[in-house]
């Protein structure tokens, strides 16, 4: 008698255990496509983002190629403020990192799911961290070039920048002297002429990446509804 209470016992924990690693199971799950929910609308904003900021340095790029930003300062004033700013893609990694802390993650059954979930955040963290370095870095040097050759005290001030949309206006006042720039300088435009194209081709491969990554988040989200009914 007390070797089958023991045993039922132990039965009856098993029981209780599995139960609630289901609901575990299914509520992280439930959690992490609410997340990549999230994720595939910042990848698609991330995307037109990046689209837009390629196209503006193109502008920039012809504006110095073809020599026309001596003639025409307010665009390259323009153009060089706003191709700044890149910004990196927010990831809703909160579910992820509370399975990986908590050990819940090994509670998914289907190994190609947990899989397919260990490899999205890889790619993230790997692939798309990478490339977003490198944006940054071009992006700093452009900075630091552009601030040697730039005189930021023609631009207008921050609130008019913000509320007024005071860079799509002619923002140069009419008693501003508008640089005349060197040959030193025009060799210093040649170098950042060379510095877009450079962040451009990394811009392209960002954009690319990005895409697999909507991908891959389209997948996982359609192969884990499918699988535990969500």
């Amino acid at each position: 008698m007390i070797f089958l209470a023991v045993t039922l016992g132990f039965f009856a924990e098993n029981i209780r255990e599995n139960i609630s690693d289901r609901g575990t199971e299914h509520a992280d799950l439930n959690s992490l496509v609410k997340n990549l929910t999230e994720d595939s609308v910042n990848i698609e904003s991330a995307l037109q983002s990046y689209q837009a900021n390629e196209m503006e340095i193109d502008s920039l790029m012809e504006l110095i190629k073809t020599g026309e930003y001596k003639n025409n300062q307010q665009a390259l004033y323009r153009m060089a403020y706003e191709t700044r700013g890149s910004r990196v893609f927010p990831y809703s990694n909160t579910t992820f990192q509370q399975m990986e802390s908590t050990g819940s993650l090994r509670l998914i059954r289907d190994d190609e799911i947990r899989n397919y979930i260990i490899n999205y955040n890889n790619t993230i963290n790997t692939d798309i961290r990478s490339l977003e370095s490198r944006l940054l870095e071009t992006e700093k040097k452009q900075a630091d070039l552009q601030n040697n050759l730039l005189n930021d005290t023609l631009y207008p001030s921050a609130e008019d920048i913000i509320y007024k949309h005071a860079l799509k206006t002619n923002f140069f006042k009419p008693g501003d002297r508008v640089p005349v720039f060197n040959q030193s300088q025009e060799a210093q435009f040649l170098k950042l002429y060379n510095l877009l194209f450079e962040r451009n081709i990394i811009n392209s491969y960002y954009k690319l990446e990005l895409g697999k990554l909507k991908e891959k988040n389209g997948e996982l989200v359609a192969a884990i509804r499918k699988r535990y009914d969500l």
